[in-house]
């Protein structure tokens, strides 16, 4: 059984050649044999929606379902660079210096460079259907333990018995970056041992970028 939850439509064309995407979201019922997802109908790829609806929560224009959409979406809440300019939104820091520090901070990991005109773009071009569903799950049956006879287990040669692999170990190259501290002080550390420190320097003109 299917139960639509809630449902939004964004765009003024009508949607043609439509693509589904789907993820969980977490308003689901505890104790239930329920589960509770998302489904978007959009020709949009899901990475250029998912931008969008992360520029619009940053802009804070995303109502409350686009919010729980942009935060239930697959790598969303592991952004750490989208977690901590959040943040940064939220403090005095004048809003064209956290675009241009955002930016920039974009550039060194290699993203694409948001702007409030990319977010206008967007909002113009694109077209999507939301619906948040829950639906029920069949109870899946426990496993006893019983089997009818010994030929139901396998084998049993020794050649066929598992071995398991010998622990590999692996270096972690992974730092802490404080993306924070760069959008809100103007400093970025990467943290890797060696690593440089980029400090934004502040030019004479304001029409100019700033540099690293």
């Amino acid at each position: 059984m299917l139960t639509i939850l809630d449902k939004s439509i964004h765009g003024k064309k009508s949607l043609r050649n439509f693509s589904r995407h789907t993820w969980k979201s977490a308003n689901n019922l505890a104790n239930t044999l329920t589960e509770t997802f998302w489904s978007i109908k959009t020709p949009t790829r899901k990475h250029t929606l998912i931008q969008y609806l992360q520029l619009k929560v940053l802009l804070g224009r995303a109502n409350l379902l686009e919010t729980r959409l942009c935060y239930d979406a697959p790598g969303v809440l592991k952004d750490n660079l989208f977690i901590e300019a959040l943040r940064a939104w939220k403090t005095d820091v004048p809003k064209n210096i956290l675009w241009q520090r955002l930016q920039q901070l974009q550039r060194i990991e290699g993203r694409t460079e948001w702007s409030e005109n990319l977010y206008y773009t967007y909002d113009n071009v694109l077209v999507y259907e939301v619906e948040e569903i829950r639906r029920s799950i069949r109870k899946v049956k426990k496993y006893s333990g019983y089997v009818r006879n010994s030929s139901a287990v396998g084998s049993k040669s020794s050649s066929n018995l598992y071995r398991p692999e010998p622990e590999m170990f692996e270096w972690n190259n992974n730092y802490e970056k404080d993306f924070y501290h760069f959008l809100t002080v103007g400093k970025f550390d990467s943290g890797a041992p060696g690593s440089i420190i980029f400090t934004l320097m502040r030019t004479e003109s304001s029409k100019r970028k700033p540099l690293i």
